[in-house]
């Protein structure tokens, strides 16, 4: 076989996760790991590489290949996997998987198979009104379980204390830790408008475009920052809470990031929404990026939440497969809950909450009918097709039709990048938050 990947290079011997003990005598050649364990064992070898992995063959052991950006090895790396039934040698063969040299283009044939399988999901939800409420009732259930090793916790005293303030024309901005477990503290910033008592608030969530496991003043302050959403609202009169997201160092075993994430944000709310600056009756939520999937979950899970923006993130977990992961990084996300709940019934979770889905034209990860020639194919190998967004986006306009509010959901197509257009966000929020 001819392949230029070099395990060599891969291999991380010093890792702490590595779990090696028994093996003895290993050895990279070329794409082929070997080694000889001195007894039956299972053992953990940690990669990184930044384009996706796959095993091509394995002698002696079974081997299995986990992606480990969801808070366990880190971001780009793998861990390999060996179930070793047997003293004596063992080799295993990977690949590296290059970029595409062309976009990859969606036939009829596969959009077929796509709506095939799309209609026949397990999370699918009734086609009748009476059972919706009871359907959404279990899966938000299934949602908190899978997020956050089991369900909702309970709370605890958020502890907060104002580590600074700092005041601009038209709001004061404040920088507070808080605690959200007895074991985790996290930092969030919070506007508080001047002269608006009893302000409405914004819930603000962003993703991989931001300072990871940071929240960030200069999305307050500049509008042109990734997150410049935050400083669109905080300048017209409405507060803005921004947790700290995107930390991928996984602190409960039993969690996944974007639960620890989401718990983060409605431990944040618990601070926000006690504050006599605040009224805890007009809240809204907006995400860009992964934050959009953790807004999704705000949406879902926490009903103090009254509409919500979810920026650039909505598609299928087919268009899902077109990512390079990595380079891309979706925390683990599609691997933990793909298997147990479709995108569009997530966002259906939301429902009768208003929520506007924004796409930018010039998002080719993401937005639907993007042009395939600007696609950067080291990240991505093909575009979402119009038609696969239509029909998913169809099936989240039919829960708001069971929930009888079907003017309640819409898709904004602005002609930005990846990112909020805060006017469109603005004028969604004051809409119905109110």
């Amino acid at each position: 076989m001819n392949d230029k990947t070099d395990i060599g290079k891969l291999y991380q011997p010093d890792h702490p996760a590595n779990r090696a003990d028994g093996i003895e005598a290993l050895v990279a050649d070329g794409n082929v790991l070997r080694l000889r364990a001195r007894s039956p064992l299972a053992a953990r070898l940690v990669l990184k590489s930044e384009d996706p992995l796959t095993v091509v063959a394995a002698h002696g052991a079974r081997a299995e290949l986990r992606q480990g950006w969801d808070g366990t090895v880190g971001y780009a790396h793998y861990s390999l996997d060996l179930s070793i039934p047997a003293a004596g040698d063992v080799a295993v063969s990977l690949r590296a998987i290059p970029p595409s040299a062309a976009p990859v283009a969606s036939t009829d044939a596969e959009l077929a198979e796509f709506r095939k399988c799309f209609a026949a999901r397990p999370s699918r939800f009734p086609e009748q009104a009476a059972d919706f409420a009871d359907w959404q009732a279990a899966y938000r259930r299934t949602l908190a379980g899978l997020l956050m090793g089991g369900g909702l916790p309970k709370r605890v005293p958020t502890d907060a204390s104002v580590l600074a303030a700092t005041e601009y024309p038209k709001f004061t901005l404040r920088r507070v830790e808080y605690r959200s477990h007895a074991d985790r503290t996290n930092v969030l910033l919070l506007s508080l408008p001047r002269g608006v008592p009893g302000a409405p608030l914004l819930v603000a969530l962003h993703g991989h475009e931001a300072e990871w496991g940071a929240a960030v003043d200069a999305a307050y302050t500049d509008p042109a920052h990734a997150d410049g959403f935050c400083a669109f609202f905080a300048e017209r009169g409405w507060a803005v809470l921004q947790p700290a997201t995107m930390k991928h160092e996984l602190q409960h075993p039993a969690w996944t990031l974007q639960g620890e994430w989401t718990w983060d944000a409605m431990t944040a709310l618990d601070y926000a929404a006690a504050l006599p600056e605040v009224d805890p009756h007009r809240v809204g939520v907006c995400g860009l990026s992964t934050g959009a999937h953790l807004a999704m979950n705000l949406l879902a899970l926490d009903q103090r939440i009254r509409a919500g923006v979810v920026g650039c993130i909505f598609s299928t977990w087919h268009h899902y497969r077109r990512f390079r992961i990595p380079p891309h990084c979706d925390c683990g996300i599609m691997g933990q809950i793909a298997q147990h709940i479709e995108q569009c019934d997530w966002a259906a979770l939301a429902a009768p909450k208003p929520v506007q889905f924004q796409h930018g034209r010039e998002d080719n990860s993401f937005c639907p009918g993007a042009d395939p020639l600007k696609l950067d194919l080291k990240w991505n190998t093909g575009v979402m097709p119009t038609a696969e967004y239509e029909t998913a986006f169809s099936e989240v306009q039919r829960a708001y039709r069971l929930a009888g509010v079907a003017d309640r959901t819409a898709t904004h197509i602005h002609d930005g990048p990846h990112s909020v257009n805060g006017e469109a966000a603005f004028a969604w929020q004051q809409k119905w938050v109110k």
